[in-house]
């Protein structure tokens, strides 16, 4: 086997071997990546006015390899500058990608009234997506996607996603095991439960709340109770407790409070949910960054720490955004 050359300089992952296919929020691009909170903003585009259009890979590596060598230079680009996933690392110099997030759809089931979509669901709710089926089965048969990174997905909801079933299957046929979907919980997905069962999948389940009356007023839906049901039965495909993730958001004003909390983390507890997240709503952060606004949310971000290692979770996880606060 030929050995594979290295070079060590800083960059990160999504730079060197990761795409993003955006959703058309601020136009259906091709990215490097979806990160968009560094100081150079992000948005570092492959392709733009994307559509699901057959792609020339030599170009796109030719790009991607542009950026590449900015990196090498000792330069940075500019949507990367600042960005907490820069590292000095030995890159190897080779074109492939191992990480993708799919990001090119807006249609959701739920109303979380946190969301950017919120600011005109009608019109989120309608905007039309391409089929990304292809383009993945594409990069398998010329075999320019290997195993090892990340696989992920932003946008509105996968699991309503028509080809969603079958690109998971796609992925875990091909032995990815680091496949992460965030999702409503309130459609129940059989292959969800395939990945999980193997080892191979984590769903991501933002449930905010641990009673039916504050679930709808920050989901707009009255779907706790089917929500907690798919979690259950989500659950008992583990092998373990690591590949059922329920999430937090802290909203100020609505679920604020350490009862809503304790009751979520023993809901998680007893249904051997053993990782959980927590974040902070955006615009409460965004007013933080400026205003320094009431810390008692950061005491109860703290609160959840403390809980979480007294009751012996497998692990907290605390939202990148959110990090810098506790």
């Amino acid at each position: 086997m030929q050995e594979i050359k290295k070079e060590k300089y800083i960059s990160c992952k999504w730079l060197e071997s990761g795409v993003c296919f955006d959703n058309g929020v601020y136009g259906s691009n091709v990215k490097l990546c979806c990160y968009m909170s560094a100081p150079g903003g992000g948005n570092s585009m492959i392709f733009e006015d994307y559509h699901g259009e057959k792609i020339n890979w030599d170009n796109f590596f030719k790009i991607k390899n542009e950026y590449r060598n900015i990196q090498k230079s000792g330069q940075t680009v500019e949507g990367c500058r600042g960005c907490v996933f820069l590292e000095e690392n030995e890159w190897p110099q080779i074109d492939y990608i191992d990480s993708i997030i799919f990001d090119h759809f807006t249609k959701c089931n739920c109303c979380c009234s946190y969301c950017y979509t919120e600011e005109d669901k009608k019109r989120y709710n309608s905007l039309k997506t391409y089929n990304i089926y292809p383009i993945i089965k594409d990069m398998f048969d010329k075999k320019i996607i290997k195993r090892g990174g990340a696989i992920g997905f932003g946008g509105g909801e996968p699991t309503i996603l028509p080809e969603f079933e079958k690109l998971i299957n796609l992925f875990l046929k091909n032995g990815f095991s680091n496949i992460r979907v965030p999702s409503s919980g309130i459609k129940y997905s059989p292959v969800i439960a395939k990945g999980i069962s193997t080892g191979q999948l984590s769903v991501v389940v933002s449930v905010d709340s641990s009673s039916k009356e504050i679930y709808k007023k920050i989901k707009q839906t009255d779907k706790y109770e089917t929500v907690c049901k798919n979690l259950k039965k989500y659950a008992k495909s583990q092998r373990g407790s690591y590949n059922v993730i329920s999430k937090y958001i802290i909203i100020p004003e609505i679920n604020d409070n350490t009862v809503e909390i304790d009751n979520w983390l023993k809901f998680n507890k007893d249904n051997n949910i053993g990782i959980i997240v927590i974040d902070i709503e955006n615009s409460w952060l965004n007013r933080y960054r400026k205003e320094e606004p009431d810390k008692r949310i950061i005491d109860l971000m703290k609160y959840v720490a403390a809980k979480s290692k007294e009751m012996n979770f497998y692990r907290l996880e605390i939202c990148d955004r959110a990090k810098y606060l506790i």
